[in-house]
């Protein structure tokens, strides 16, 4: 590791300036948020930064300005001062055992904060503890900030547990309610989330705050842009360059890795930080770095409970109201794998208002493949056996090893997950099997001449395929050559196979292949 870089996520601004190399500045975007806002809510996927960002904005509050030196906002027009700060992480425990877990949360960081000020609580609930806390603060300190990190976490630890679920958000929404009832009291309040915020009544009782989770001006307030990468991380990308054939071909191979994330319309995709410092800090290894923190319980809790059929999560089209399908007790997939960072905007068509929704990279894409070869009970020592002969036929260029080691992994699947026997199920068990090597495959790749099922790409070779169901094989050759979608890999000094397939509705399976001249 070239210098030290903050690995393991961590996640408090003061250790971030004053033991490593590099913060990435996002104080701009925090002054702008509480300078033009009361109360704030911002959606981002796990492992993203939002913890991050709640100690560094609670860092601004406590005044602590050495801390800004030669960042943005040490020349913005600010009132540096102390106010109380109020700072809750609600995923500190994992509530999933019942509301008394999260009442002992809560009152452990209500004393907590009580201590560092030296006021006394009284006895009674949650929401009279708090209610006293922020007045008596307010007497004593002045208008009070408050930093509510993973407001949802409770809830979503017990969304396959109705009767706790309820519980627990009966619980919270009277907490909540102090903050209406004390905004008077308060300066700002910052509310972080994975799940849309805008349908759940849990916060009925109080006042509805700005949610920033789309808005473009703060779409890359977490995560790094590609010139933010560039300007900070310059040592490291000078170095590894070396090593993946310039510096053209590495960033191209860091943005395929661990770029792709966009939160708005109009707008740059991002980095996820995390798996960027990991990929810097492990000697410019690229791995699944966001998969090793697992897949989230109440993601795994909600495809095990009501299954998930998978050849329709990518490329789904949705309307802006559909992200906020969040109702309390019922939770929908989609936007939940939005919120959580398996989906992301890959674009927008103005004339419908709608976006169109995708995994965001390689990695990404990766980690949900693997999670699916697990659930569909194809086990690990078999995976790597098929995955090592999947590598060597195609790196041979051996097209019928290829197929037939796809057979043998498709055979082995159980098709709980699947409720259409489509051509698209095909090109996704492509996709699936070949990101989980760590080969750029793409399916329905789009272009002007029309879209083709699947281009896996090497370094040396590139498969164009086209697949049918129940179809004569000729006629996806045919399709290949008539639409010409291997013209764009032509000028490119690779070899290229065209290979037509026949995927069996009855079969299940692969029932035929042929590769074209």
């Amino acid at each position: 590791m070239l210098r030290k870089l903050p690995l393991s996520g961590v996640q408090t601004f003061a250790d971030v300036i004053n033991d490593f190399a590099v913060y990435v500045d996002k104080t701009s975007y925090i002054h702008d948020m509480i300078s033009n806002y009361k109360t704030v809510f911002l959606s981002r996927p796990r492992r993203f930064g939002k913890s991050l960002t709640c100690s560094t904005l609670k860092a601004i509050f406590e005044n602590q300005k050495d801390l800004f030196k030669g960042l943005a906002i040490e020349n913005l027009p600010w009132n540096w001062k102390e106010y109380p700060v109020i700072h809750l992480d609600m995923s500190a425990e994992n509530c999933a055992a019942g509301k008394d877990r999260l009442v002992e949360l809560v009152n452990r960081y209500l004393k907590s904060n009580a201590e560092k000020y030296g006021v006394d609580l009284p006895d009674g609930n949650l929401s009279t503890k708090f209610q006293h806390l922020i007045e008596t603060l307010f007497k004593t300190k002045g208008k009070v900030a408050i930093i509510i990190d993973e407001y949802d976490c409770p809830l979503l630890d017990a969304i396959n547990h109705p009767q706790i679920h309820t519980e627990i958000k009966e619980e919270l929404k009277g907490f909540y309610k102090v903050l209406k009832a004390s905004d008077q009291y308060i300066q700002f309040v910052f509310i972080t989330g994975i799940t849309k915020f805008a349908q759940v009544s849990l916060f009925s009782g109080m006042n509805q705050p700005e949610d920033i989770s789309f808005n473009s001006n703060y779409a890359a307030i977490c995560g790094f842009t590609q010139s933010e990468l560039e300007t900070y991380f310059e040592p490291e990308i000078n170095e590894y360059s070396k090593r993946f054939g310039g510096r053209e071909n590495y960033l191209a191979k860091l943005k395929n890795f661990y770029n792709g994330y966009k939160f708005a319309k109009n707008v740059d995709k991002v980095y996820n930080p995390i798996s960027v410092m990991k990929h810097f800090g492990n000697d410019g290894d690229f791995r699944v770095f966001w998969a090793e923190t697992g897949t989230p319980s109440f993601l795994a809790n909600y495809i095990d409970k009501n299954g998930v059929d998978i050849a329709d999560i990518e490329n789904m089209v949705f309307s802006p109201e559909s992200f906020g399908k969040y109702n309390d007790d019922e939770i929908f997939l989609v936007p939940l794998m939005y919120q959580a960072g398996y989906l992301t905007i890959n674009d927008y068509e103005d004339e419908s208002g709608t976006y169109k929704l995708g995994y965001p990279n390689m990695e990404v894409r990766s980690s949900f493949s693997e999670f699916l070869s697990k659930q569909s009970g194809f086990d690990a020592m078999k995976r790597a056996s098929v995955l090592n002969k999947l590598f060597k036929a195609l790196q041979a260029g051996d097209v019928d090893a290829f197929m037939e080691t796809i057979k043998i992994y498709m055979q082995s699947v159980k098709y709980d997950l699947i409720t259409k026997m489509t051509e698209y199920y095909f090109e996704f068990a492509f996709s699936n099997i070949l990101n989980m090597l760590g080969f750029n495959c793409e399916i329905e790749v789009h272009s002007a001449i029309g879209n083709v099922d699947a281009i896996i790409k090497l370094q040396k070779n590139v498969f164009v395929i086209e697949a049918k169901l129940d179809k004569p094989v000729e006629e996806a050759l045919r399709q290949i050559e008539e639409k010409k979608y291997y013209v764009p890999y032509m000028e490119k000094d690779l070899n290229i196979f065209k290979i037509g397939v026949v995927f069996g509705e009855k079969e299940r399976n692969i029932v035929e292949w042929k590769r074209g001249t």
